[in-house]
């Protein structure tokens, strides 16, 4: 049917000749991208490129009708000779936004048929969040959006969840597009449990926040379906910078910021080491007697950090060639001492369009990213061994944490206790280092050809490479690490990965009749990806401390691992507008993946709807503007490599080694997971545009999960692969706008995003009713039970008796707790975001308060403070007296009087193995996630400068409210969050556990800008 319709248009237009042509916004003459001239005599439109020029075909008198969202419509006639030079005035009564889609397709926002939600580059450059990584600064900001950074420090991790999780086993993040090509964001060594973890970098944290022009969000399914399988969660999109025509302009972008400890848990400032009340040598716990203590020695021991960021760019061109390049510093500091990162970004892209019809894209991207003394996360982390300390510890007695051994040289571990498990802080982060490097070279270039005035195509073409490498040095002696052998222990990993991605695709637009309109893309692409990575081990040096694989008493070659996938594609997406107010969409993707069977093949269409109705019906003037969409996708999620058959691996061993069996069973049959989603919007706007809401209903149901089936010892295997499972997620997002005053010397705007997510667990599979996220069983387990929800924790609860519904003590007085017990879930029942700019003259104040509602998280961090009787809880019953309200387990009521170390030190079990009720926490919590004040001067007189502005920014400076403890203990009440509720170990799909966290920071920075 199309090549019919592109058969008839080319014979109507057959005796026609090309006009040339310009349009410029008449208030500034700036150039005007996606304008669309519509020949009124004939079939056939053109649109304006981003230098607003077009080519058009057209008889002399023909009238043209040319539009654009936020302008006046003109319509002219065409004269005898010469080109068009078109100015069009704005017209407020309408929207004007055009945002860039999936494929790099910019579109006007009036016919999306899906949500999705923009943001400025400056969003994510003014008030920097101190991890370093880009996505950490879209908390609060996105409607729906639940941002989790690792607790690791400069260059953490980011994960970003859309509309909910929908993966037991596989990803759950969503996908980053920069300048229309999926940018590799994978992550290894995310916390899968409690135990100790150093975290790596992601992709994000590569992204220069200097070169980001703006982003766009695809938050469901439906928006970014033409991605396929790697989009199954939503896309974020990124478009960076690039050049403009004019004469070269030079940007500086400078600030400086300082972070504090901002949250910190609350200390007992009564009672020194010892136990029972009674002071000890060679004792690490704080149930001593009363005595000298000092109440800031934990918080002195984290430092004030400081960070850098120096960014200069230079951009512009000529209408045939535009430029930009730009070189970005980052020297971004951690609270713990020796901890830091710095970042160098070098960016390079030029636009051209040398020959007619013909333009060019090409930009390329070096990162080099190190980061120095990562610190050790978890139940033997350093903030676990800082937050030990006894209270009547002070900074000399902390500081002097090693001897000299005489005879070597070395230096020799000291602590405070006889422990052989936790060390000094000090020797953690003087004598141990975990160190990453990593360089990043991304390419892209892409060439278009205008075949015609309705059909043009677009050959793409990305490559994507880094190399990372890793070591990690520890001093003979080190305890905390656990497997540390004389002489000390160092390794060296290198991962390697790379990326090649073409794209080839047809855009044409066609203009059936004066109804009716039609746009379409058809395209293709293959995408290869490779991975490998390995360690070199040397535990145990023959010369102590000496750390150089070539100093290994026992080599060791581990973490071999690596793969090889290939994706090919083709799609195609088709867009009907009828009265240029009622939109029909139609997308269709296949894939043939080479982690699937034979054919490897899956196929996932969309369908969406929406309509203008504003423009068709007659309501009063105050509507400005009012909009209905609908629709419906069905998409794949990829499933990893290598689970076809059965896997092998190569273990040294005495003679030529040897070869062992995976003990998971193979599924030959592996399916990919299926989403199928729909949701409907509302867009609304009042009062000129001065107010405005878009509303979001959703529901999706994700099926084929891969899970895991227990087999028995005789089948030679522990586990097998299954595809079974359906999770449902429905929700509601809300995005409000208004302007209340827009005068010319002041203006306000404020947005309010509020999202609210409900998970279930429809099915399973017939043999198991619960799966595991991970198989951590430390405080908690975070489990999918069947008809529950995704995320639930469960652990040890205190018991309560049935007649009465009181608690169970034991006959110590002590409580009795019941294993495998619900105590929450780590999912937010709802996230607010109110965002507020006032300007007045030249003065802006930016302010953001962020919500969190609900959610529950496992502390192991307050459990360590209980064992150890440094918590401000522990204060309280020393001598005794704490009668609990509760029963015996014969009904009878307590009458046992106890001690907080006797109650403390049972529902702790030593830190590591606490009953989690007792330490499960309410993750609410309301704060000023930002603040900013700035101020642009006037520089008429200074020629050289052609702006100037001076910003103060604060980002996490205090809460509202913070939720408590979800246990009411009897006699002692609900206890204080000692961590940010919104931390985390990693920022895999194991969450709502946490312990050796650090503490929360605040952060104060001082930001300049200039354009030369």
């Amino acid at each position: 049917m199309l090549s019919c319709l592109f058969l008839w248009t080319g014979l109507a237009t057959a005796q026609t000749t090309t006009i040339q042509g310009r349009v410029t916004n008449a208030t500034d003459h700036a150039a005007l991208e996606g304008v669309t001239i519509t020949n009124l005599s004939m079939p056939v439109a053109a649109r304006t490129d981003n230098q607003g020029n077009f080519n058009i075909r057209a008889n002399a008198g023909d009238r043209l009708k040319v539009s654009l969202l936020g302008f006046k419509t003109l319509e002219i006639a065409v004269p005898s000779t010469g080109n068009l030079h078109i100015a069009l005035k704005e017209e407020s009564q309408q929207i004007d936004e055009v945002v860039v889609t999936a494929l790099g397709i910019k579109r006007q926002t009036r016919g999306l048929t899906y949500a999705t939600q923009q943001l400025d580059g400056s969003a994510v450059n003014d008030a920097r969040d101190n991890s370093g990584n880009v996505m950490s600064s879209l908390t609060g900001k996105v409607a729906g959006a639940v941002v989790t950074t690792a607790a690791t420090g400069p260059g953490a991790s980011a994960k970003v969840v859309l509309r909910g999780n929908k993966s037991i086993s596989g990803n759950n993040n969503a996908l980053i597009v920069v300048d229309g090509i999926p940018y590799d964001n994978s992550s290894a060594q995310q916390a899968t449990g409690t135990t100790y973890n150093y975290g790596t970098s992601d992709g994000a944290a590569n992204i220069n926040p200097d070169d980001i022009e703006s982003i766009n969000v695809l938050k469901g399914p439906s928006a970014a379906a033409l991605y396929g399988s790697r989009a199954a969660n939503g896309a974020i999109l990124i478009t960076t910078k690039q050049g403009k025509a004019g004469r070269y302009n030079i940007d500086y972008n400078g600030s400086a910021s300082l972070d504090q400890v901002n949250l910190l848990s609350k200390f007992q400032n009564t009672y020194g080491r010892g136990n029972g009340g009674v002071s000890g040598t060679n004792v690490g716990e704080s149930w001593g007697p009363q005595g000298q203590t000092y109440k800031n020695n934990v918080r002195d021991f984290f430092e004030n950090a400081t960070s850098f960021n120096n960014s200069i760019s230079t951009y512009g061109g000529t209408e045939k060639v535009q430029g930009y390049v730009s070189y970005t510093n980052n020297k971004i500091g951690g609270i713990i001492p020796g901890n830091d990162l710095k970042r160098s970004n070098l960016n390079l892209r030029v636009n051209t369009e040398l020959i007619p019809k013909l333009k060019t894209d090409v930009k390329l991207n070096y990162v080099n990213q190190q980061i120095d003394n990562r610190p050790r996360l978890g139940d033997m982390g350093i903030p676990v061994e800082v937050y030990v300390m006894p209270r009547d510890m002070d900074e000399s007695e902390l500081k002097d944490f090693e001897d000299i051994d005489p005879v070597t040289g070395e230096p020799q571990r000291k602590y405070w206790s006889g422990s052989a498990v936790y060390d000094n802080p000090y020797w953690s982060t003087n004598r141990t280092s975990v160190n990453e490097v990593r360089d990043r070279i991304t390419a892209l270039g892409s060439a278009t050809y205008q075949l015609t005035d309705w059909l043009n195509v677009m050959g793409r073409f990305s490559y994507d490479k880094y190399i990372d490498k890793t070591t990690g040095a520890f001093y003979s002696g080190t305890v905390s690490l656990g497997d540390v052998r004389p002489g000390g222990k160092y390794y060296e990993t290198h991962a390697r990965y790379q990326e090649r991605n073409f794209d080839l695709l047809f855009n044409g637009n066609n203009i059936l009749n004066e109804a009716v309109k039609i746009s379409y893309n058809v395209g293709a692409s293959s995408l290869n990806r490779e991975y490998s990575s390995f360690q070199n081990m040397a535990n145990g040096l023959s010369v102590p401390n000496e750390f150089s694989l070539t100093m290994a008493t026992t080599p060791e070659f581990l973490l071999i691992n690596g793969y090889q996938r290939r994706l090919n594609s083709v799609y195609g997406s088709a867009q009907l507008a009828f009265f240029d107010h009622t939109f029909l969409d139609m997308t269709a993707r296949n894939d043939w993946t080479s982690t699937l069977k034979s054919p490897h093949s899956y196929f996932y269409p969309s369908i969406g709807v929406s309509t203008i109705f504003n423009e068709w019906l007659k309501l009063p003037s105050w509507i400005s503007f009012g909009k209905l969409r609908a629709s419906y996708t069905q998409v794949g999620n990829d499933a990893n490599p290598y689970l076809l058959q059965q896997l092998y691996s190569f273990g040294l061993g005495a003679g030529k080694g040897f070869i062992s069996r995976s003990p998971i069973k193979a599924i030959p049959e592996l399916k990919p997971e299926l989403t199928k989603s729909y949701e409907a919007g509302l867009d609304m706007k009042f009062f000129a545009n001065r107010l405005g809401f878009d509303l979001t209903m959703y529901k999706s149901n994700t099926v084929n999960q891969l899970l895991f089936l227990g087999l028995p010892m005789a089948s030679g295997f522990s586990r097998q692969y299954i595809n079974a499972g359906n999770i449902a997620n429905k929700g509601i997002e809300v995005q409000l706008t208004a302007s209340p005053i827009k005068k010319e010397y002041l203006e306000w705007q404020t947005t309010f995003n509020f999202a609210a997510n409900t998970n279930k667990v429809i099915e399973l599979h017939e043999r198991t009713k619960r799966a595991t996220i991970t198989e951590n069983t430390k405080y908690a387990s975070v489990v999918v039970n069947e008809g529950e929800k995704y995320g639930d924790l469960y652990g040890y609860k205190w018991k309560t008796d049935a007649a009465t519904g009181k608690y169970v003590v034991d006959d110590s007085g002590l409580p009795v707790v019941e294993a495998n017990q619900k105590l929450g879930n780590f999912n937010p029942k709802a996230l607010l975001g109110w965002s507020n700019s006032v300007r007045y003259k030249n003065f802006t104040v930016n302010a953001l308060i962020d919500t969190r509602i609900g959610g529950e998280i496992v502390s192991g961090t307050s459990a360590y403070l209980a064992a150890f009787g440094v918590a401000d809880y522990t204060a309280d019953y020393r001598e005794g007296g704490l009668v609990l309200d509760a029963v015996d387990v014969s009904g009878a009521a307590n009458t046992k009087a106890i001690t907080a170390q006797q109650l403390w030190t049972r529902v702790s079990q030593n830190g590591r193995d606490a009953w989690g009720e007792f330490f499960t926490y309410d993750m609410t919590n309301v704060r000023l996630r930002e603040l900013s004040v700035s101020y642009k001067f006037n520089l008429k007189n200074i020629a050289a400068i052609k702006s100037a502005q001076l910003m103060l920014t604060g980002r996490n400076l205090f809460f509202f409210y913070r939720g408590k403890s979800k246990l009411d203990i009897p006699g002692i009440g609900k206890t204080d969050n000692p961590i940010d509720p919104e931390a985390a170990l990693g920022a895999g799909n194991f969450q709502g556990i946490e312990v050796g966290l650090p503490p929360a920071v605040r952060s104060f920075g001082l930001n300049v800008k200039l354009t030369f």
